[in-house]
């Protein structure tokens, strides 16, 4: 399966920069500058950030933003609409490294954003494409 993958550099991505974990601290927190805003800390680290091609596609021919759905919603465990028992699950994972995954709709289509346990990589996927 082909993937899009989000670096530094790319424009959606430019104003992102990941801050390494507070050495002095046994936190698993990082904080996230976005576009000069305040300063968010996520729950995890989301890796290296890809979508499927489908999912590029339905997200640019919508104008829709991958960032919201990173930033502001799965790093920051709303885990959108997930059932009350993958939420408790979801919950479960960030606090002992297990695989992390949300469910959102944007412009009338359901989508899967998946943390890998390791955490070295986010994907944004349609569910049939799983």
């Amino acid at each position: 399966m082909n993937f899009v993958v989000f670096l530094l550099g790319i424009p959606t991505f430019t104003e992102i920069k990941m801050m390494k974990k507070d050495t002095n601290t046994n936190s698993n927190m990082s904080a996230i500058d976005v576009h000069g805003a305040q300063k968010k800390v996520s729950l995890f680290s989301c890796g290296t950030v890809v979508a499927t091609p489908a999912v590029m596609a339905h997200f640019s021919e919508n104008n829709i933003e991958i960032e919201p759905y990173l930033i502001q919603r799965h790093l920051q465990s709303d885990w959108g609409d997930v059932s009350p028992e993958d939420a408790i699950a979801n919950d479960f994972a960030v606090e002992n490294g297990l695989r992390i995954l949300s469910a959102y709709v944007a412009a009338n289509r359901r989508f899967w954003v998946i943390t890998e346990a390791d955490r070295s990589a986010t994907t944004f996927l349609f569910p049939e494409e799983y």
